[in-house]
């Protein structure tokens, strides 16, 4: 009955105040949105699709985790013994946002196209053709050190041909250029030396897929690359640049994001599906002025030509130029390790992963004293920590700790780097501590918006049902309102049909977005909400 007087109190303030209400921090907003209400009782349905919205919400812990506040203590809260031991168990590898490779995986041994894969993880997005293109890597192992190649046959460096058995260093200089020293070999005597202001060094043939003698390779290591490298300032630090053909780069990321002898064991079709998502990914950063992405875990991983193989080259081949887009965009494919059974929202549809049955391990946990989580979160000795708000799928949205120094409130992304979790679906005891979470029961959602393969045939993801109107008006409004830019945040799950026909929403880290037949898409602002439960709920 609480949850249902909640739920009225909220309609009444919402459909009295909707579309151009002002909550704390925000401007007024002055647009309808949606279709005109037809006449007799367009207010009372909205009220009841609001109704059906509430209750989900608080029972799902999403106002809970907002409307934590601080309040004040009759005395000083004790602090957790330093050696008090907690447990962390989890699910998962990553971030869990768009594609779970070990999930990819499961479903390729079912039988699922790439097509059909990534159509599932990515929703919303479409294959499409992609030009011919080059990329700059920053070789992040390389910051502040010299860049010493030498070809076996040869290379190009201010516009002059060195010949196999010498060596070149280059030296960033200020303006774009580069200090130029020839070797006789690794560090051999000098041959000569110039400033030049084409800072790179270049293969005998620029040409994509070239054969290996002609690769660039480094003095220390003989670690080889294909394309050109080249040296950059960044501020007053050195950074060493690999720049590419595309495909010649997914060459070497293929192999490190996924096992080539997956192949062998019926996953071939993930194998594509990581060629095509690594492809759209590297195509769709921007990270610095000179250069578009980097080699580590931070971006891609990136291994140069030495860790080709001929199986998931064959992946790279068999999908050249094709990316994913949407709105006309090359979508920056984010995929992890393992979901742990269910993605996370974000900048795509959150689904089941029933593929991720293939990970080898189902969950994880870690032990750590109260001492290491109050220095982690910077509190001093630590005197609570708890889980304040989760996604649909469970994983953390919110974590509260407080200690003698201080509270915060972090994210569970912030939580899992502080506290150097595999992801962010977890629970948190004192003790030994249980299982890791469950996995969400729930089908996966059968609105998947399917990929398209290059002719224009679709390809489906679940169902292969293309989305609804409510779906398509949710989406519209999203990115009306700013996408990933919002004030309501990233989306936690995928679209919820309301029952009785009422209408679906979504909900978002900051809020939700109400659809209704009535009265379109309108966003609805959970801290207002929150406002209206009695303190310390």
């Amino acid at each position: 009955m609480r949850n249902r007087r909640i739920a009225n109190r909220w309609a009444d303030v919402w459909v009295r105040q909707a579309p151009g209400w002002t909550t704390p921090g925000r401007k007024r907003r002055r647009t309808v949105v949606g279709r005109p209400v037809r006449s007799g009782g367009g207010p009372v349905v909205l009220r009841r699709a609001v109704l059906a919205v509430v209750p989900v919400l608080v029972a799902g812990g999403v106002v809970a985790g907002i409307a934590v506040r601080s309040t004040p203590s009759d005395g000083i809260a004790p602090a957790v013994s330093a050696d008090t031991v907690f447990t962390i168990a989890g699910r998962g590898n990553g971030h869990g946002r768009g594609m779970g490779q070990w999930g990819a995986f499961g479903y390729a041994k079912e039988g699922w196209s790439a097509e059909r894969i990534l159509g599932y993880y990515y929703g919303g997005t479409a294959l499409a053709p992609h030009p011919p293109a080059k990329v700059a890597i920053r070789l992040m192992g390389r910051d502040d050190r010299p860049l010493d190649v030498y070809s076996d046959t040869g290379m190009i460096v201010a516009g002059q041909r060195v010949p196999a058995g010498q060596a070149v260093r280059l030296a960033p200089t200020p303006g774009g250029g580069a200090l130029v020293t020839v070797s006789e070999g690794c560090g051999g005597a000098v041959q000569w030396e110039q400033p030049t202001d084409n800072p790179w060094v270049d293969p005998v043939d620029p040409g994509p897929n070239r054969p290996a003698n002609e690769f660039l390779k480094l003095c220390d290591g003989d670690v080889a690359y294909r394309g050109a490298l080249g040296v950059a300032f960044e501020g007053v630090s050195f950074r060493t640049v690999n720049a590419v053909d595309v495909d010649d780069y997914l060459y070497g990321v293929v192999p490190r994001e996924m096992q080539p002898n997956w192949a062998d064991q019926g996953g071939a079709e993930a194998l594509r599906a990581q060629a095509i998502a690594a492809r759209s990914y590297v195509l769709a950063e921007s990270r610095y002025d000179y250069a578009q992405s980097c080699d580590t875990q931070s971006c891609q991983v990136y291994g140069g030509a030495g860790v080709e193989d001929p199986r998931t080259t064959d992946a790279v081949r068999s999908t050249s130029g094709t990316v994913l887009m949407r709105d006309g965009q090359v979508v920056r494919a984010e995929y992890s390790a393992s979901t742990g059974g269910a993605t996370a929202g974000g900048d795509f549809p959150g689904v089941v992963d029933a593929g991720d049955g293939s990970a080898p391990e189902k969950g994880w946990s870690k032990s750590m004293t109260a001492a290491e989580i109050g220095q982690a979160f910077g509190v001093g000795e630590l005197t609570s920590i708890a889980v304040t708000g989760r996604d649909p799928a469970g994983r953390v949205t919110n974590l509260h700790v407080e200690g003698t120094g201080g509270a915060v409130d972090v994210s569970g992304e912030d939580a899992r780097g502080k506290l150097g979790l595999d992801s962010d679906w977890f629970d948190i005891s004192e003790g030994p501590g249980g299982p890791p979470p469950a996995v969400p029961a729930a089908p996966a959602p059968d609105a998947v918006v399917p990929a398209e393969s290059g002719d224009g045939d679709a390809s489906t993801g679940s169902s292969g049902a293309e989305p609804s109107a409510g779906q398509a008006a949710i989406e519209d409004k999203y990115r009306s309102l700013g996408g990933l830019n919002a004030t309501i945040g990233a989306p936690v799950g995928p679209v919820i049909e309301l029952p009785e026909g009422f209408g679906m929403f979504r909900i978002y880290t900051g809020g939700v977005i109400l659809w209704t037949p009535d009265f379109g898409a309108q966003e609805l602002d959970l801290s207002a909400l929150a406002k209206l439960l009695p303190e310390g709920e």
